[in-house]
């Protein structure tokens, strides 16, 4: 019997991790047990390998800023479990979440259906949006797209922010196999809105779009940043839509922004509002959005949670991520060292990962995520790096001593597993609180 939200949790903790299958039956027969809550209001559906929770952060705030009752399903949550389900950027409370959890445990069981954790959660967040009667639900998919058991919507607003290579085994091999499983959110009259995409990709997004017969919208092509000046970690920018009707162009935009990568999930995140209030004969409103943007932060990506010392957490786990992290601080950083910690789950490409970071003069210590069956240990990470490396198999301690060795100079930058960016950032509210 469960009685308790803490037990609740580790129920759903509980439930098998890994799919029987990729196919999308049993989550239809669950959401059948409760009239189909997917079908009970409009959504709009985010992939990428990177940049869909910043984008489903910012359509959210954005269309509460608007006056919309927003839901948002994100992953993985960073300090509690109850971050991922979110009405109007309030986290589902915990009577509710036990009382859907008991809902559902019985439920299914009477039917004798077994979900993996992700589903029994989707299947929560949404009877839970289905009931509180929320006016539209921004979903980020948890992996890839077509087979993702977010894809039982019938979306009207798609977002595919990047396509690069992880979870090859789930999703790959190949970048194009990644790119086939991600445009399966694209439904029929969608329009869908698309990030920065290898050219060699390219046919792939416009086959199903003719498929679905959707409406194609695409950054640089048809979505802008002009104007765009730089100052210790802010951005002051021009956004463009130049396709729409009539063209839309906000000026004096300003929000935090380490990344070239947040300004291009920002620029996809406006444009998705922007298209959900004109089907509803509305318009972005100039001045709510740079209320929106002027503070927007997502926790553990770019954020910085310390100014002396200079602490940056953020999430990247994966080769292209790590590429964009490198190309940002370098940038920003020209000149100051630079002292990285990082810890990755086994089965990421942590040689390539490696062989990237090889190239700057960053001052580099590994460490493993604790408490993890998944994190990469200090004999796997030598496997697969093949050379001497520093490592530590504690962070505070990786971190103390280069606070020791450096007197607190330069970036102190925590990166790779969010399980490792959760613990960090804990940590240090923690000790701030």
């Amino acid at each position: 019997m469960i009685e308790t939200v803490a037990e609740a949790i580790a129920y759903i903790h509980q439930r098998p991790r890994l799919h029987r299958s990729n196919k999308l039956d049993v989550m239809h027969q669950a959401l059948a047990l409760f009239g189909n809550p997917q079908d009970k209001f409009p959504t709009i559906h985010v992939t990428g390998t990177n940049g869909k929770g910043t984008a489903s952060h910012l359509i959210s705030r954005l269309l509460v800023a608007h006056g919309y009752h927003v839901g948002l399903f994100t992953s993985p949550f960073i300090l509690r479990f109850n971050e991922r389900i979110q009405i109007d950027q309030q986290q589902i409370l915990d009577d509710d979440l036990l009382r859907w959890t008991q809902k559902l445990s019985t439920a299914l069981g009477q039917a004798k259906l077994a979900l993996t954790e992700f589903e029994f959660v989707t299947v929560l967040m949404f009877c839970y949006f289905a009931e509180q009667e929320i006016d539209v639900g921004v979903i980020e998919v948890g992996i890839g797209g077509a087979h993702d058991r977010t894809n039982v919507i019938d979306a009207e607003i798609g977002v595919i922010t990047s396509i690069g290579l992880d979870h090859q085994k789930l999703i790959g091999p190949t970048l194009a196999d990644i790119a086939q499983e991600k445009v399966g959110i694209i439904k029929s009259q969608q329009t869908v809105f698309v990030g920065k995409i290898a050219t060699d990709l390219q046919p792939i997004i416009i086959k199903k779009v003719h498929e679905q017969q959707a409406h194609l919208v695409q950054i640089d092509q048809d979505l802008q940043i002009k104007q765009l000046r730089r100052h210790h970690g802010q951005a002051q920018f021009t956004w463009q839509w130049l396709t729409a009707i009539p063209p839309l162009k906000l000026t004096g935009l300003k929000m935090p922004a380490w990344g070239d990568w947040q300004l291009w999930d920002a620029s996809l995140a406006l444009a998705a509002a922007e298209q959900f209030l004109q089907r509803r004969q509305g318009r972005l409103d100039p001045v709510l959005v740079k209320r929106v943007l002027i503070n927007f932060n997502v926790p553990g990506r770019l954020e910085v949670i310390s100014q002396e010392p200079l602490l940056m957490l953020d999430g990247a786990h994966n080769v292209p991520a790590v590429t964009n992290l490198i190309a940002n601080i370098q940038r920003d950083f020209r000149g100051q060292p630079i002292h990285l910690i990082l810890g990755m789950m086994a089965d990421k490409n942590i040689a390539e990962v490696a062989h990237l970071l090889a190239q700057t003069n960053w001052r580099i210590t590994w460490t493993t995520v604790a408490n993890n069956p998944r994190a990469a240990s200090q004999a796997e990470l030598a496997q697969q790096i093949g050379q001497p490396f520093a490592y530590n198999e504690s962070w505070q301690a990786a971190l103390q001593n280069f606070l020791q060795e450096d007197g607190g100079e330069g970036l102190y930058l925590f990166a790779g597993s969010f399980y490792l960016i959760s613990e960090v950032r804990q940590f240090f509210i923690s000790a701030e609180s």
